[in-house]
């Protein structure tokens, strides 16, 4: 149960991680609209890309954690 709880912890950190850079990803697009203002379909493009920032986020959320445990499995002695 502890083990659950722990990786139900991690991922909703990693969902909160993943929103300012999905945020910072759309900011530094610099997306301007076509005319005056959005289409439905530029703002449905511009949803997207936060998407994809959110992901990418997300996903280095858990790749920093696997480098950080293969960092702590090498330099750690497991003496039993």
């Amino acid at each position: 149960m502890k083990i659950i709880a722990r990786e139900l912890l991690w991922f909703f950190t990693a969902v909160v991680i993943g929103l300012p850079v999905g945020y910072i990803y759309l900011k530094y697009l610099a997306l301007q609209p076509e005319g005056d203002h959005y289409k439905i379909q530029e703002e449905v493009f511009e949803i997207e890309f936060f998407l994809i920032g959110w992901f990418m986020g997300l996903i280095g959320t858990y790749i920093a954690r696997l480098v950080k445990w293969a960092t702590l499995k090498i330099f750690t002695k497991d003496e039993i």
